[in-house]
This record gives C-alpha cells, sequence and structure tokens, in this order.
C-alpha cells in the first residue's frame, strides 16, 4: 500500500488508493485489493488468502475507480459499482456476475456498505438505503444536495443537505445526528468550495476549501492562485466519540 491513499471509511475497513496503479487496497476484511485494467477493462479481486479472481463488466471504468465509487462487502462476496447515470450495481466478487442493480437510474456519486445495507449518495437527489441482497431502497432520505459525502470513521457520514445545511448522518439508518448551517460548518467561507473533511479526535471536524481567485483588471481575467482556507469545527454529537486515527 506504500503510496497510496486514504479514500473512505466502510463500516468493516477503511479502503486506500493507488491512482496510478488503478488499484485500492482494504485494510481489513477478506479482500486485500481490487485492481482495474484500462487496457482490457477486467477487475482482479485479490484475497487475503492469495485467492484471485479476474473478470469484466462494462460498467467499471476509470470514472468509478477514480471517485472512489467501488466497494466490497464486509464479507468479501460482493462487489459495489457506482455509475454516473446508470443506478447503482452488484457484482458477484469471484465471478462478476451481476447480482443486482437498482432500478433508479439517476448518477450515483458515493457509496457506504455496512452490515447488511449500502447507503449510496443520488446526485442532487437524495441518500439511499439499499439491501445488500436485493438491491431494494429500504429507506429514502431527502434532500442531499450536490455531489457525494465524506465518510467519517467507519460510521458517519456528512455531506450538505442544503445549499445552506451540512448534516452528521448515521450511515446505517440515515438518521440526522447533527446539523449545521452552512456559515457554522465553514466559518463563513459562504462562497468557498469544500474539498477536504476529516474527523480529527474528541469530535473535531477538519473542513478545508479554495476558491478560485481571478484578476479582472485584465481582459480576459488572469486566473491567480486558489485561496485556501482550513476550518475546525468542534461536533458535540461525536465528541466522546474516538476517532480509529486513521485519518488525522
Amino acid at each position: 500500500m506504500e503510496g497510496s491513499v486514504l479514500l473512505a471509511h466502510h463500516k468493516k475497513y477503511s479502503v486506500y488508493s493507488d491512482p496510478e496503479k488503478w488499484t485500492n487496497y482494504y485494510s481489513d476484511g477478506p479482500v486485500a485489493s481490487l485492481h482495474y485494467s484500462p487496457a482490457d477493462c477486467t477487475v482482479t479481486v485479490l484475497y487475503r488468502s492469495g485467492e484471485k479472481h479476474t473478470w469484466k463488466s462494462k460498467y467499471i471504468d476509470s470514472y468509478n475507480m477514480g471517485q472512489f465509487g467501488i466497494a466490497v462487502s464486509a464479507d468479501g462476496t460482493k462487489v459495489f459499482v457506482q455509475t454516473w447515470n446508470m443506478g447503482l450495481f452488484c457484482y458477484n466478487a469471484k465471478t462478476g456476475e451481476q447480482l443486482w442493480r437498482t432500478k433508479s437510474r439517476r448518477g450515483v456519486t458515493n457509496i457506504f456498505v455496512g452490515d447488511r445495507t449500502v447507503t449510496a449518495h443520488v446526485h442532487e437527489y437524495a441518500m439511499h438505503l439499499i439491501d445488500v441482497d436485493t438491491g431494494e431502497v429500504i429507506k429514502e432520505k431527502r434532500p442531499a444536495y450536490a455531489w457525494g459525502f465524506t465518510s467519517l470513521d467507519n460510521r458517519y457520514i456528512v455531506c450538505k443537505a442544503t445549499a445552506r445545511k451540512w448534516e452528521i448522518i448515521d450511515a446505517e439508518t440515515l438518521a440526522v445526528a447533527e446539523s449545521f448551517t452552512h456559515r457554522e460548518f465553514t466559518d463563513g467561507h459562504t462562497d468557498f468550495c469544500i474539498n477536504n473533511i476529516t474527523l480529527q479526535p474528541c469530535g473535531i471536524i477538519r473542513v478545508a476549501g479554495f476558491k478560485n481567485v481571478w484578476d479582472n483588471s485584465t481582459y480576459p481575467p488572469k486566473r491567480l492562485p486558489n485561496a485556501v482556507f482550513e476550518y475546525y469545527l468542534k461536533s458535540k454529537y461525536l465528541e466522546g466519540y474516538k476517532s480509529s486515527g486513521a485519518d488525522t
């Protein structure tokens, strides 16, 4: 895993990625890594036991691997794949057989795998809690704003619910644990793009972002170095929740 970076936390593992090798690594569980080959569009699932399986799917490509849109079940039997306009797919991890596909064809921009459910963010529409065996939507939460969510320490996710509100959500129930106004969440930086959220010890959430800056005195306007900000937000709900330290 040398050279790889932390992408996200799931219920029983954290996922790391080496984008140059098109490979995701898993910190725990039966599956050690999942590799995509752009040359022949194959997927290789490597188990910690040394067992290896290779198969093809036309729905797995650079979008899935590059946007954190692929995950494995805790028992290592299933691979879940998000797509931009075809919904969410579930495959047998060893054979590549398609087990199910969500009925909604809306774009899915992030997924969180629990014990018996998959939480999917449906782009600018809703959060869906999906049964891992059938693909049926058990629960829906609206609204869900813009792009995906960030998973916090294997249990909670944080997302932008509306243009003016952020929420911490229990990933397996979709219950809202805590909510913040946009100004509270970004320390007043309302026009900044948030591109990094991590959970620190003692319920501290690190929020970082940037804003494009232009010199409008020239024509055409000249782009200047991005303005950046970093903010540490105190979560009352997660104050007593001990971080794993994987993302600090």
